[in-house]
């Protein structure tokens, strides 16, 4: 006689042999065999666009570092930049109504 024990274990041992009889089986089916392709296929689609889309987020998260490092700076530049143009191009309006030989004693007490 049996025990229950040893019985569910020959039942159990059975079971993987029925299953992995009907996955061989199966792969002989050409379905089956299109399907599994498939699957791989668009497994390596899939992870293809999860890599992008990290790399896309990191980028992201990276060019944000860079704008907040590159801000503090930025200020001194923007006015220093101000402050040339402004030496170049800003001269008083009345600086064109002076005469021609008063202009030169104007640039030398640096009115101009």
């Amino acid at each position: 006689m049996i025990s229950l024990k040893q019985l569910l274990a020959a039942i159990t041992r059975t079971k993987w042999v029925w299953i992995g009889l009907a996955a061989v089986l199966a792969l002989r089916f050409y379905y089956v065999r299109e399907m599994i392709a498939a699957l791989m296929i668009f497994s390596v689609l899939f992870a293809a666009g999860a890599i992008v889309a990290l790399v896309v987020f990191l980028v992201d998260r990276a060019s944000r570092q860079i704008v907040i490092w590159a801000e503090a700076g930025l200020g001194a530049v923007v006015h220093w930049v101000t402050d040339a143009a402004e030496a170049i191009f800003a001269k008083p309006v009345w600086a064109q109504a002076v005469s021609h030989r008063f202009r030169k004693e104007l640039k030398q007490n640096g009115k101009i």
